[in-house]
């Protein structure tokens, strides 16, 4: 996956800024916080719907989508990147979730740049294990 084909975390946190000026609606923050927590941020559709109260997987989409738009009208981006405005945010993950439903990968600079606006929790990475004892001297 190319995570950076639409912007860096710079660019998307600049896209972000003025939308979340504008409002992100309770219901786009929910997915994309979501698709977050989601294992290694990635997810089905239709994994997503219940956590976020939508009745189907299509209503993902169709939001999702909607939100997409508005953070690639940011980008300077004008047409949906292969026909699909959500490659903007995710991309296709490797594997295919449950029931062989297409599963997307939250892209790394949208994670960075969320976090960044506090969308996000911070992120902390695991520390290194010091072992106890050694060599006596």
């Amino acid at each position: 996956m190319n995570d950076e084909k639409f912007g860096t975390a710079e660019d998307y946190y600049r896209a972000f800024v003025p939308l979340q000026k504008e409002g992100i609606s309770e219901p786009h923050i929910n997915l994309l916080k979501a698709h977050f927590k989601a294992p290694k941020h990635t997810a089905t559709w239709a994994q997503l719907a219940p956590e976020v109260g939508y009745a189907t997987g299509s209503a993902v989409q169709l939001h999702y989508g909607k939100l997409a738009r508005r953070v690639a009208t940011q980008l300077g981006i004008t047409e949906p990147p292969e026909g699909f405005w959500l490659h903007v945010l995710a991309d296709w993950a490797k594997k295919k979730g449950p029931e062989g439903h297409t599963a997307f990968v939250l892209r790394r600079p949208v994670i960075e740049a969320l976090t960044r606006l506090g969308i996000f929790p911070p992120t902390v990475e695991p520390q290194p294990t010091v072992q106890a004892g050694g060599p006596a001297s």
